[in-house]
């Protein structure tokens, strides 16, 4: 069930965010194997759905026990070999890179030498603020390959998340009544889930030009792993990797009489004045967009929940957060450049993820989206009909196209006994000529990019909230340039070709990122660092040691 809180503690002003901002890990999280799973649950209770996923969060109960197991993983790692019983602070050489070690985990075919990957051949924007805190913890924490420990204010965070973006993309009662009692099974695997996420990503997006703000937006880039450059763009070849990220917050901006107005909608009433067609409704925003760009902004925000109301003292953190928004803008401005180019990067997307964009998506699957995500239910007309859906790639590609794979959604008719659905959708109970697939979605969100890289603000914005109310907005100028840099930092890190680079060896900076480190007490940089310190003063104390004669 969903987090749902009375409306009159989820009224909120311009900018009020109550989401859960990734204190701890990302939204990526770290893979877990099967085996390391398997002993994971010999020391910890692990939630089963997040088991299923191979990844999972662990009960606070037993915190010494996940700390003492982390530390035992990387003690076998990076155990120094000069000073016994603390770790290293350079990669082991038996070690290749983090990327291929820990994310990619590429198997080579012997015989016809492709790579194949058992893990995710990609990254996150959160996994590339390798500088957050401290990278050379940053390092230990990648090689444990544990799971995100789950503390309370994480599970506080995700209250308030849920609870926020319920507040604007909840959906129906009626949907939410239908899917729970619908007769027929609905996949659940990862590709329809996807898909469904694909799917929800396009309504999202509409919603912003509808009610002047989203929330949860799907977004992702490339760096190329040669140099650690950002890709603009489509997308050129196995080099480039794959940036997954999910930007909190889009606001809408109408600039009248020279005065800037948030959350102003561009129509209010945009599914209903273009019969909820999302051909239609595209090319509206699309025509709008074009011919005001010089009145409207997109804001792109990132929400930060905090525990007091305080920012966060440490510059690092409020370094990667504005860098954090900044990717996302980045992303969305280079997949907006060019519908084709952002077609073909969706569909890049899918595929390395394991997909084929070309699968039929179950028809039970289908019939809950319609219901859930009414705006495709006249494309969903086009493609039984086989008619153009209006976006020439891919138009073209099944007019190419011979064999087509049959989707007929004909036994349907006889498998529902609900009289509503069968009234709602019998006409789609027929052979069709066009499958539903990921491809399918791939066009309308291509479509939909473009709708917002025209009007990005230069301006991006972390919005930092405390118990459901935002406290500091903190507003600063998009800096391509500095994001460049500090993703080729983080690229060359990642893909082996620079050493870990661990906090300056000051007295305030292990004061004050060590304190709570989980490896303070066996680190060696810390040690030798202190050390160096103590030394340091010694030295002072002897060149200012005053001349005392008897």
């Amino acid at each position: 069930m969903r987090n749902i809180r009375v409306t009159s503690k989820l009224s909120i002003r311009l900018f009020h965010g109550r989401k859960f901002a990734n204190l701890v890990g990302d939204k990526d999280a770290t893979l877990v194997t099967t085996a390391e799973l398997n002993e994971l649950k010999n020391h910890f209770k692990l939630k089963e759905s997040d088991s299923n996923k191979a990844t999972s969060s662990v009960d606070k109960l037993d915190e010494r026990e996940y700390r003492r197991v982390k530390l035992d993983k990387i003690r076998q790692l990076f155990a120094s070999d000069t000073v016994k019983g603390y770790l290293a602070y350079q990669k082991p050489k038996s070690l290749q890179n983090p990327y291929l070690d820990i994310r990619a985990l590429p198997l080579t075919d012997s015989a016809t030498g492709e790579v194949t990957y058992e893990g995710k051949a990609r990254l996150s924007v959160t996994k590339l603020l390798t500088k957050r805190w401290c990278e050379l913890k940053e390092t230990y924490d990648i090689y444990s390959k544990m799971p995100i420990y789950r503390y309370k204010y994480i599970e506080d965070g995700n209250k308030q998340h849920q609870a926020l973006d319920d507040d604007l993309h909840a959906p129906s009662k009626e949907a939410l009544e239908f899917t729970e009692t619908f007769e027929l099974l609905v996949p659940t695997d990862s590709f329809h889930e996807y898909a469904g996420k694909l799917l929800n990503c396009i309504n999202r997006i509409c919603t912003l030009f509808q009610e002047g703000e989203a929330r949860e937006i799907l977004c992702h880039g490339y760096v190329d792993s040669n140099n650690g450059k950002l890709v603009y763009g489509a997308v050129r070849n196995d080099a480039d990797v794959l940036i997954s990220g999910i930007i909190d917050h889009l606001i809408f901006v109408t600039v009248v009489n020279k005065e800037r107005h948030f959350k102003l909608p561009l129509s209010s009433a945009l599914r209903e004045d273009h019969n909820n067609d999302l051909r239609n409704i595209l090319e509206y925003i699309s025509q709008k967009v074009r011919d005001n760009e010089d009145r409207l902004e997109i804001l792109v925000s990132d929400v930060k929940t905090r525990r007091s109301r305080r920012i966060p003292p440490q510059d690092s953190v409020r370094q990667a957060s504005k860098l954090q928004v900044m990717y996302y803008r980045y992303f969305l401005e280079s997949l907006g450049s060019d519908a084709e180019g952002a077609y073909i990067n969706i569909l890049t997307n899918a595929k390395r993820r394991g997909y084929d964009v070309d699968a039929p998506i179950n028809p039970v699957k289908l019939i809950c989206l319609m219901e859930t995500e009414s705006i495709i239910m006249q494309d969903m007309a086009r493609l039984r009909d086989g008619k153009p859906i209006g976006f020439d790639p891919f138009d073209e590609y099944y007019m190419r196209k011979t064999g087509t794979q049959l989707y007929d959604l004909s036994s349907l008719a006889n498998e529902i006994t609900d009289v509503y659905t069968l009234q709602k959708y019998r006409e789609y109970f027929i052979p069709w000529e066009t499958p539903f697939t990921l491809r399918y979605l791939a066009a309308r969100l291509a479509q939909a990019y473009g709708c917002i890289s025209p009007l990005l603000s230069n301006t991006v914005m972390v919005e930092y909230s405390y118990n459901y109310e935002t406290f500091h907005n903190a507003i600063f100028k998009y800096d391509f340039n500095l994001l460049q840099e500090q993703c080729t930092s983080s690229s060359l890190f990642w893909f082996g070709k620079r050493d870990i680079e661990p906090i300056e060896p000051t007295l305030r900076n292990f004061t004050t990122y060590c304190t709570y480190c989980d490896y303070k007490n066996i680190c060696l940089w810390k040690k030798r660092g202190i050390e160096n310190l103590k030394s340091l003063g010694k030295d002072l104390m002897k060149i200012h040691k005053p001349n005392i004669h008897p």
